[in-house]
């Protein structure tokens, strides 16, 4: 065993999150043998196993006399991977007001989405805030103290500078719909199948998540939950979902793979999963937006602690939903007791009970009733969502050459100047070939234009093997080329001068075709945005629910690089992305 001094800090290698006396913890090995566990915060007990870190840097409180030190995250650490961008809002919950010891000055207590605890001093010309109040405060860095008393510089939100944007031009023939950014009573989610983060169905875990967010709302002031809508409030559609309703491990119901279906699932999960009062004070609609179907479901305030599970309560907190725990749950209780006895016009009658402690053993005894539901421990068939398969069978091999020039034939080419090749396949020989350059451009043409081109007496097939001059834009470089389907998805990845990653999805059919191969084409990563292009890969259409986060619309193509790689709020989506195309992969192969 190494010897640890404390005040010290020491990196662990991270094993797994597991269970002692009923409690969780991280646990760690010291790379040796020894094995050592450390509490966890609120937002690590939903890691999963792709976002577990493989090591963790501990801050050592003490050493007993056997030489085990006593653990703790190192908080400046743990600050700075949820908190990413400098001069960002964040919702924080007043829990206490306390005064200084030190100063005898009055801070507040406040707790945050992830289970984090910070200490906030507001200004004179504040609005006063009570307890239990939800409010925004913004981000502007971290202070790295000794001891581990790293913490949060936080700054109200009215006396911080707003900056003038510069909008994009939006066409005016476009249509746009704005639902609304999420906040304390809007949330958006894409799917009721796709855990975020994952390309693997599980409509049990996700349907718990979408439960935790409508009781969520319940326990706070009602709200409206869109499903089918991404993070940026942008329609996806839940087509996808309709063949996955009957993927269920844990119900045998069969429901219809259509909107009735839809509904009468979500109703059934609300109903075993939160309870018929729950159930009772949700109504669903269905929408549509340019051909997408999506789900809205008004979810009303209840003036009673709604459980999840029968075991855990949940409430809004900005745009998050917050787990509640000790006195925050007496809290919530005795608020709701209050309100349903006094609100004006409540025709209520109940007794006045002695104290909170009978509120809560009454409001536990009326809400959290045992419910059975028929289960199978046979995994159930369901269909899987079929796609046009491409035809692999190869028109022709396209060929280009050091100088220029460009060639097909039925084989692929064995000269010794060749640079870049590509495959047509049947299926795609009308479609679009992508040439892009490591300037930010990407020139398409279509296949079938260049090998038959246009005549005055018609088209005439050119000849196999001949080359052809103005095959490509000497004047770049070529970065890659393949062909795609006019539907399809195109993943951009570029860096900044300053070592950053951007990533964004642009719909095929928005890059304008061209007649001739040797042009530059169009400007999709902007050389005055002071980035590079790194990497440019299909992906097939029916993915677009996976990660329409990252798709922008037509008329960004050059005004924007997309989304920071480095951005938490879009990590899920991240991951799923790197599932679908993993980053190893060149578009060159």
């Amino acid at each position: 065993m190494r010897e640890y001094t404390a005040g010290q800090t020491y990196l662990f290698e991270v094993t797994h999150i597991g269970e002692f006396n009923e409690r969780k913890y991280i646990y760690l090995s010291d790379g040796v043998k020894d094995t050592y566990r450390v509490t966890p915060y609120d937002f690590q007990l939903e890691w999963e196993p792709y976002n577990l870190p493989k090591m963790l840097n501990c801050y050592v409180n003490s050493v007993n006399e056997l030489g085990l030190p006593n653990l703790a995250q190192v908080r400046s650490e743990v600050l700075a991977h949820n908190y990413t961008e400098e001069g960002t809002e964040y919702a924080f919950k007043l829990v206490a007001k306390r005064a200084d010891p030190n100063t005898s000055k009055l801070y507040y207590e406040l707790h945050d989405a992830f289970g984090l605890t910070h200490r906030y001093y507001p200004k004179p010309e504040e609005v006063v805030r009570e307890v239990s109040d939800i409010f925004s405060l913004v981000y502007v860095g971290i202070a790295n103290l000794e001891h581990n008393k790293s913490y949060l510089k936080l700054a109200p939100v009215e006396i911080i500078p707003v900056p003038t944007l510069s909008l994009p031009i939006i066409n005016s023939d476009e249509e746009e719909l704005y639902l609304g950014s999420e906040g304390e009573s809007l949330e958006f989610k894409s799917t009721i199948i796709y855990p975020a983060g994952s390309i693997e169905s599980d409509i049990d875990q996700q349907m718990m998540i979408i439960c935790k967010t409508i009781a969520g709302f319940m326990n706070k002031s009602g709200g409206v939950l869109y499903i089918g809508v991404n993070d940026a409030g942008r329609v996806s559609g839940i087509s996808q979902d309709f063949y996955h309703l009957n993927s269920s491990k844990i119900v045998s119901h069969n429901y219809s793979q259509n909107k009735d279906g839809y509904e009468l699932k979500i109703r059934d999960s609300v109903k075993y999963l939160l309870g018929n009062t729950a159930n009772a004070n949700i109504q669903i609609s269905f929408l549509t937006h340019e051909n997408h179907s999506y789900c809205k479901i008004v979810i009303n305030e209840v003036l009673k602690p709604i459980f999840l599970n029968q075991t855990k309560i949940y409430q809004r907190a900005g745009n998050m939903t917050q787990l509640l725990k000790g006195d925050e749950i007496a809290w919530l209780i005795e608020e709701r007791y209050r309100k349903r006895i006094w609100q004006e016009g409540a025709q209520i009658k109940v007794s006045k009970p002695e104290s909170i402690d009978e509120v809560v053993d009454e409001v536990i005894a009326e809400t959290v009733k045992p419910e059975v539901l028929a289960a199978t421990d046979k995994d159930l068939l369901f269909p899987i969502v079929k796609t046009d398969s491409q035809d692999e069978r190869i028109w022709y091999w396209m060929s280009f050459y050091q100088d220029g020039s460009w060639s097909f034939d039925k084989k692929a080419s064995k000269a010794a100047d060749k640079i870049y090749e590509v495959p047509i396949p049947t299926s795609l020989k009308k479609e679009r070939l992508m040439m892009a350059y490591n300037n930010g451009c990407v020139n398409v043409v279509i296949p079938y234009d260049q090998i038959n081109p246009e005549g005055r007496n018609g088209r005439k097939l050119r000849k196999t093997g001949h080359r052809y001059s103005n095959g490509w834009n000497t004047a770049s470089e070529i970065m890659s080329m393949f062909c795609v389907d006019r539907k399809d998805l195109l993943v951009f990845k570029s860096q900044k001068t300053d070592g950053a990653e951007w990533v964004k999805i642009h719909n095929v059919s928005a890059i304008s075709v061209h007649g001739t191969l040797h042009l530059e084409g169009n400007v999709l990563i902007n050389s005055k945005l002071e980035a590079t292009l790194t990497s440019i890969q299909p992906l097939a259409l029916h993915n677009f629910h996976f990660i329409s986060s990252l798709v922008l619309k037509d008329h960004q193509r050059s005004a924007s690089l997309g989304f920071r790689r480095k951005d938490k709020s879009l990590d899920k989506v991240y991951h799923v992305l790197d599932q679908l195309i993993p980053s190893s992969a060149q578009s060159s192969d």
